[in-house]
């Protein structure tokens, strides 16, 4: 019997995980907390310098990952898992699209501001809708992790779980 079923398991299992460690769990949140303007921009200018080098492959690979172990779960005949990580993947192209529409035009903003210059009109909004898209991604990866195991835990209990088993 052919590895690649578990194989596209390990690594959906671990693109998800490593995303939802970056993204829903936000551990670099502490740089974007300061109030006034150059402590915050400061912060998200340094976090965008390497979550833009790092989130477009994070998102993409558990993308393709969770849409890789639909198909896998499909052609073992296994629904329920199948459903799990169906829904995986429509969360973190969700995420992505959240990104492209809020988050990055955001960021191309802040970019070409400097922390030495007085604030521009409007850069608490700017900051607002940053962290709301944010949210909106940090629930999305959230979802889906929690689909993907939800789907993993049910087919468990139907005996459909393990990636060589066929039904």
């Amino acid at each position: 019997m052919s590895r690649w079923p578990v194989v596209v398991e390990a690594v959906h299992a671990t693109t998800l995980g490593a995303l939802v460690g970056i993204v829903a769990l936000d551990p670099f949140a502490g740089m974007r907390r300061a109030r006034d303007w150059s402590g915050w921009l400061t912060g998200q200018q340094r976090l965008d310098r390497v979550m833009s080098r790092v989130a477009p492959a994070l998102f993409l690979s558990a993308t393709a990952a969770a849409a890789g172990a639909t198909v896998v779960a499909i052609s073992d005949h296994r629904a329920v898992l199948a459903v799990g990580r169906a829904v995986a993947t429509g969360c973190t192209a969700a995420a992505i699209a959240v990104t492209l529409v809020v988050n990055e035009p955001s960021n191309a903003r802040i970019r070409g501001w400097r922390p030495s210059d007085p604030p521009p009109e409007g850069w608490q909004a700017v900051r607002a809708r940053w962290n709301q898209g944010h949210r909106s991604r940090r629930v999305l990866v959230a979802a889906a992790a929690g689909a993907s195991l939800g789907g993993s835990v049910a087919a468990r209990r139907l005996g459909t779980g393990s990636p060589t088993r066929r039904r």
